[in-house]
């Protein structure tokens, strides 16, 4: 009586106990990537490591750029679309998608696509030169010295 108590009482939690799947596994059951995406972030797993298992082996193909896991562009565009509240991963997923070989184009395109600020997912851009010299300090003119000419002569006649 005894072992059968035990085994209902598992029985019953059984189902209780989350499923531990991981990318691969989901992958080969073909789920979509944003569901593959969103298993791995319930998981606990950070964009890096959802990016470096996703983005491998990635070849230029023509227009496209293939990865062992599809398509570089439509993995970074369901990373972009999973992380979209989050602006430090959006940056982690740009630089990764410059790194698998995507351009500022596409990621420029991949944002809009998902109601993303461009901004967040490219690479930041060079502010100015670092080489160039700031001017030395400029001294306004004194007040008074007639510069600036301030018009005068006669007034013109009014009709």
């Amino acid at each position: 009586m005894r072992q059968y108590i035990f085994g209902v009482v598992a029985g019953l939690l059984l189902p209780l106990s989350p499923a531990q799947a991981n990318i691969q596994t989901d992958l080969s059951s073909g789920l979509p990537l944003t569901e593959v995406i969103l298993n791995a972030i319930t998981e606990a797993s950070s964009v890096d490591k959802i990016l470096s298992e996703l983005l491998v082996d990635c070849q230029p193909d023509g227009d496209f750029i293939t990865c062992k896991e599809g398509s570089a562009e439509a993995i970074i565009s369901a990373a972009a679309s999973s992380f979209s509240d989050d602006t430090d991963a959006l940056a982690t997923i740009g630089q990764a998608g410059i790194d698998a070989g995507l351009s500022e184009e596409q990621l420029t395109q991949i944002a809009i696509n998902n109601g993303i600020d461009p901004t967040a997912i490219l690479p930041a851009a060079a502010a100015g030169n670092p080489q160039a010299q700031a001017p030395g300090q400029i001294t306004p003119a004194p007040f008074g010295n007639n510069t600036g000419g301030g018009g005068g002569g006669t007034a013109s006649p009014s009709a």
